[in-house]
């Protein structure tokens, strides 16, 4: 497997993740972990991760919402978790996870596992940095993805990525989105906000066939990742 690969590891049992991420880079990826999910977006926001491993049981916000938020970006995970129970499978699968396992797991069948999950990917990330960066067609209102596949924006998608993509790699707050995009109520505005994005995570991904790459700070803001 290409060593371009890179696995995040959200796990809150420091002992756990460390194995599983040096499991991982002794098997030829390479691996960064977190100890919750808000770490983990934070960390987003310098590091790449093509693949997800996810805890269920997260301080903060829980392992299944994770694994949703990253579903509707395109994000593949797999779900590591002691909770071994019929329901809790259906749960994890249905969040958008692609296999679930439960610990203790055997190092050798999830690395096997992440390995049958990446080589679905391999084109993209073989294409790396040859692609184009995203483009924002303010005057065709159309948002051109890197493959140079396009989404037709409306009048408010079009506001909320230009506020976002004038600075992008840099973390844009609540206040300042609700404000461009002229919410009356923060806390309102923002949930409106979030709600508009879901949409158009998944009208990007349908369209482009290529995820959003919009990173939510939790509590914080969003981030148009480069």
């Amino acid at each position: 497997m290409s060593p371009e690969f890179i696995i995040s590891v959200v796990e809150d049992d420091e002992d756990i993740r460390g194995n599983v991420c040096r499991y991982l880079e002794c098997s030829g990826f390479k691996a960064w972990g977190a100890d919750s999910a808000e770490e983990f977006y934070v960390r987003l926001l310098r590091d790449r991760a093509d693949l997800v491993v996810v805890d269920i049981g997260l301080p903060g916000e829980d392992g299944l919402s994770l694994v949703t938020r990253l579903a509707a970006q395109g994000v593949p995970t797999v779900l590591m978790t002691a909770r071994a129970d019929l329901d809790s499978r259906i749960a994890g699968l249905d969040a958008g996870a692609l296999q679930y396992f439960v610990k203790p797991v055997d190092m050798q069948e999830l690395t096997a596992g992440i390995r049958s999950q990446l080589r679905h990917i391999a084109p993209r990330a073989a294409q790396g940095d040859a692609l184009a960066p995203w483009r924002l067609d303010q005057a065709a209102s159309r948002l051109v993805a890197p493959n140079q596949r396009f989404v037709d924006l409306t009048s408010r998608e079009l506001e909320l990525l230009g506020c976002l993509m004038v600075t992008p790699g840099v973390m844009v707050t609540k206040q300042v989105l609700t404000e461009a995009v002229g919410a009356d109520e923060a806390e309102d505005g923002f949930h409106r906000i979030e709600s508009q994005l879901t949409r158009l995570r998944r009208k990007t991904l349908e369209t482009t066939g290529t995820a959003l790459p919009v990173r939510a700070v939790f509590g914080k803001g969003l981030v148009f990742v480069t």
